[in-house]
């Protein structure tokens, strides 16, 4: 039998699945889906796919907003009704997001007794037929409860899990998923006395645009925290983990744009190599012509495998190089661009910590020939010094940065929202003649700068400058395909380390905007044809491992 490239691909893919136990170990499998909102029409052929996936619960939102017209009005569970009902004929479970508060009710810690009304009925009504509570989803980001804080979100957390647990003393109660692992967060819930108001632990640890690499030790770290409460007992679910595959955009761009000018002032066109880890040229080629869009009139911007970038600054035929938009980098180009550099070349990296995972043949490797751990160990021979948030410096995770005035002067315009920052840069690695041209900063505990985003500009031995960001801003979606490899991954940490279950976020993706992330983190098209992360769950639903 002659097999296609796309059913080699998933037979590989099946093989690591194998080999990693990415599920079992008691780590079940759920899935994220709108079915209560606009995929209610199509609930039937999804749930029948999530079953044949081997999943057995679905995440979905019970809108408070939706389902109470007024504050005396009776509450209307009719397509609830038809959720759970149909969903329970394919032998799945729903786990119900209970949130979004009718603007009478809001903000939602001010009005829980109305709050303590919605929750009792709702637990009356589904009684039997709904095992699981999540109260509330991502409540310590400010795009799903204004103004976070778990002193406000324990009192409500607290109402909901005493009114379910009066109706129905069987049902459990899950503490709302936080964006990303949030354990400041949660020790503020703790300590808020959140302890004894839910069953189940719950976060989101998404690491897009990055692999799982760390979702073990997370998960470790987590564990740790709720020992520290006397909390180690309970079930531990992550109800969102994902990765999207749109195509690419380039959010980051006055960032690279206000970094290009600094760095080389009298330029005024382009040429650019964009060179990518994942071994998906049609990506690359995307990423690189939304590069090429944001760039000034005249300018170009080519997608490079690590070969091409190579030969072309071989030949002198790049002004800059833009790395790939995670913490990834393709090691065989590392020689030819330290070189350009050396010579007055430009080079950008964003996405983290610049230079971090290298990739040989398209497998990130971790020691060279001699052995030595390579994590890490390529940026500081391009004078780049990268720090973290922690306790010495008042940083956390995410934090908002903003532009600075070099970064004004250079024409970059001001964004309210400024960018969540994961990494920090200082100048200290810099020799005689060069200098650290700060981008975006925040004020750090002591009152000083940290730098979030800089231009390494240098007038040394090197000739050239390297423009680099620790925020968020990953150019495109990761592929079809890493995006399996990448959920088999964290499907194996969790398995690992005692993850109850896990939900993919999410199962359809609605695909009505090719550039935006959140219409394409599904594992299947909008039409249900399946990605390959689908494909590879349904054949490993039947192995034995």
């Amino acid at each position: 039998m002659r097999c296609s490239v796309r059913q080699i691909e998933i037979v590989a893919l099946l093989a690591a699945v194998v080999v990693q136990c990415a599920f079992g170990h008691g780590t079940s499998l759920g899935t994220c889906a709108h079915v209560t909102r606009d995929e209610f029409a199509e609930r039937d052929a999804a749930y029948k796919m999530m079953r044949e996936a081997g999943m057995d619960y679905v995440r979905c939102d019970f809108d408070w907003r939706w389902y109470q017209n007024g504050r005396d009005a009776p509450l209307d569970w009719r397509m609830c009704d038809a959720v759970v009902g149909d969903a329970a004929k394919r032998g799945i479970t729903v786990l119900p997001i209970l949130c979004n508060p009718p603007d009478w009710a809001r903000p939602v810690q001010d009005h829980v007794a109305e709050w303590r009304s919605f929750v009792r009925a709702t637990a009356t009504h589904f009684k039997g037929r709904i095992p699981v509570y999540e109260i509330w989803n991502e409540e310590n980001h400010p795009g799903f409860w204004k103004n976070p804080n778990a002193e406000d979100y324990v009192p409500v957390l607290r109402a909901a899990y005493e009114e379910i647990k009066a109706v129905d003393p069987s049902a459990k109660v899950a503490i709302g998923g936080t964006a990303g692992l949030a354990l400041d967060y949660l020790e503020d819930v703790y300590k808020a006395g959140g302890k004894d108001c839910f069953d189940i632990m719950n976060v989101h640890p998404y690491s897009w645009p990055n692999p799982p690499d760390a979702l073990a030790g997370q998960m470790e770290s987590l564990r740790r925290l709720m020992a520290k409460y006397g909390d180690a007992a309970k079930p531990v679910w992550i109800t969102e983990i994902g990765w999207p595959t749109h195509r690419a955009s380039v959010p980051m761009a006055g960032v690279l744009l206000a970094g290009l000018k600094i760095a080389r002032p009298e330029r005024k066109t382009w040429r650019v190599g964009y060179v990518d880890e994942a071994d998906n040229m049609d990506m690359t080629r995307d990423i690189a012509e939304g590069i090429r869009e944001c760039l000034p009139q005249g300018s170009t911007c080519r997608a490079c495998t690590a070969a091409e970038l190579v030969a072309a600054l071989g030949t002198n035929g790049l002004d800059a190089v833009v790395y790939p938009y995670t913490e990834a980098y393709p090691f065989a180009t590392v020689k030819a661009v330290a070189q350009f550099v050396k010579r007055g070349g430009v080079l950008a990296d964003f996405g983290g910590s610049p230079m971090y995972y290298p990739v040989l043949d398209g497998k990130r490797v971790q020691k060279d020939a001699e052995g030595k751990d390579l994590f890490g160990a390529t940026a500081p021979k391009f004078r780049i010094s990268v720090y973290g948030p922690g306790k010495e410096n008042g940083l956390k995770w995410g934090v908002k940065t903003f532009a600075t005035d070099a970064a004004t002067k250079a024409g970059m315009k001001f964004e309210p929202n400024g960018f969540g920052a994961f990494r920090f840069f200082r100048a200290d690695r810099l020799q005689s003649g060069d200098e650290m041209v700060p981008l975006l900063s925040v004020k750090d505990v002591k009152g000083e700068d940290a730098v979030s985003a800089c231009v390494y500009r240098f007038g040394s031995d090197l000739k050239g400058a390297v423009i680099v960001s620790g925020c968020t801003g990953a150019a495109g979606g990761v592929g079809e395909r890493q995006q399996a490899e990448y959920l088999q991954h964290a499907l194996a940490a969790a398995a690992q380390t005692g993850v109850e279950r896990v939900f993919v976020y999410e199962f359809r993706a609605n695909e009505k905007d090719p550039r935006y992330s959140e219409d394409h983190f599904g594992i299947v098209h909008r039409d249900f044809t399946p990605k390959p992360a689908y494909e590879v769950l349904k054949a490993g639903s039947d192995v034995q491992l």
